[in-house]
């Protein structure tokens, strides 16, 4: 009978890299992925652990991160990595592992999963987001439903035109603008958000700077006093360009429309560019440039205590987030993904 107890790093973390042991690189993410994000630090690593008779049989890693709740800052989680083992799924170790989970923050968000797993978290109460969306740019069909999709991106463009951003400037970087103007522009730009991740320069650093495996570049958006505007964060792979965070503006199709045109012309040979979002704006001037809205949208889930809910419907919950590509720990792992299969071709000299 699994039972949840205390995470111990000592007994616990090489059972749980056990269940993971179909991802290669897990033990290479774990300090960066659950230790060292600023949420992490300041609130420390509590996952939820299924434990019997001394075997881990299942797990459900957490990201501490602050956010913006309705106008005001809360604590909130990111749950990920979930697994139970194989022999024991079926007997109720899921939603015992989910039922812990829910006691550790009053707000707990998750991105990105399986069908299976989506079933679980409704039947808990969770609430599903309806407003994120896959968008992509085709730029070399490469085969018959390619060149069908390149003609929908043009029809697209032209139902969804939209103007401005001629006046800013745009320059890409190795790294993030300096943590003082990062953090300048996120104090003005923070007061219009309903819900999002708090993207201050600590939290960006760590999610894109110093990830172990993962490579990104940047785009930075300044006014014509050279002010800092917005800050893009992209990630290159493959012939794939693709757009994963967004600091700016909640509302400015100029800036953002600056943006998504400096991207596409920076990696203007590029085969593809995609992005996923929740921001209407975004998927407005993306559809003008030519990007089309795939038809399956990426699971967003959140669940909220009663206290944080306040007078408002459970539903509520769920509604009202930015959320970006780069928000879901499946970017984090596909960045790291990616970058070992890299690294395994050139030890292979394939």
């Amino acid at each position: 009978m699994a039972d949840i107890k205390p995470y111990l790093d000592q007994s616990h973390r090489a059972q749980v890299l056990e269940l993971f042991s179909d991802v290669p690189f897990k033990a290479e993410l774990w300090n960066y992925q659950f230790l060292e994000s600023p949420g992490a630090k300041t609130r420390g690593f509590e996952p939820i652990i299924a434990e019997d008779d001394g075997r881990t049989v299942g797990f459900n890693g957490v990201v501490p991160v602050s956010i913006v709740w309705n106008g005001a800052i809360s604590n909130a989680m990111w749950s990920c990595d979930f697994k139970v083992s194989a022999d024991y799924r079926g007997q109720g170790v899921g939603r015992l592992i989910k039922e812990a989970l829910a006691t550790k923050s009053p707000v707990l968000m998750s991105f990105g999963i399986s069908p299976v797993a989506a079933i679980v978290l409704e039947r808990m109460g969770w609430q599903a987001s309806h407003e994120v969306h896959f968008l992509k740019k085709i730029c070399r069909p490469a085969t018959l439903r390619d060149i069908a999709l390149s003609v929908f991106q043009l029809l697209t463009a032209a139902m969804h035109w939209s103007s401005g951003g001629a006046g800013l400037k745009t320059v890409q970087l190795d790294g993030l603008p300096d943590s003082g103007e990062v953090d300048r522009l996120w104090a003005d730009v923070q007061a219009g958000y309903t819900k999002a991740v708090v993207r201050d320069w600590e939290y960006l650093d760590w999610r894109y700077q110093k990830h172990p495996l993962g490579r990104y570049r940047f785009v930075e958006v300044r006014d014509k006093h050279h002010a800092l505007t917005a800050v893009g964060v992209v990630r290159v792979s493959g012939g794939q360009v693709r757009f994963v965070d967004y600091l700016g503006p909640a509302r400015s199709v100029p800036v953002k429309r600056a943006l998504v045109k400096a991207i596409l012309g920076y990696w203007a040979s590029a085969n593809a560019f995609s992005s996923m979002t929740s921001d209407f704006e975004l998927k407005r001037v993306m559809k003008s440039m030519g990007f089309y809205q795939g038809r399956e949208q990426p699971r967003f889930y959140v669940w909220s205590s009663r206290e944080m809910l306040g007078d408002n419907e459970p539903e509520s919950s769920a509604q009202g987030w930015f959320i970006m590509g780069g928000d879901s720990d499946g970017e984090l792992l596909q960045a790291a993904r990616e970058s070992w299969n890299e690294k395994v071709t050139d030890r292979e000299g394939v």
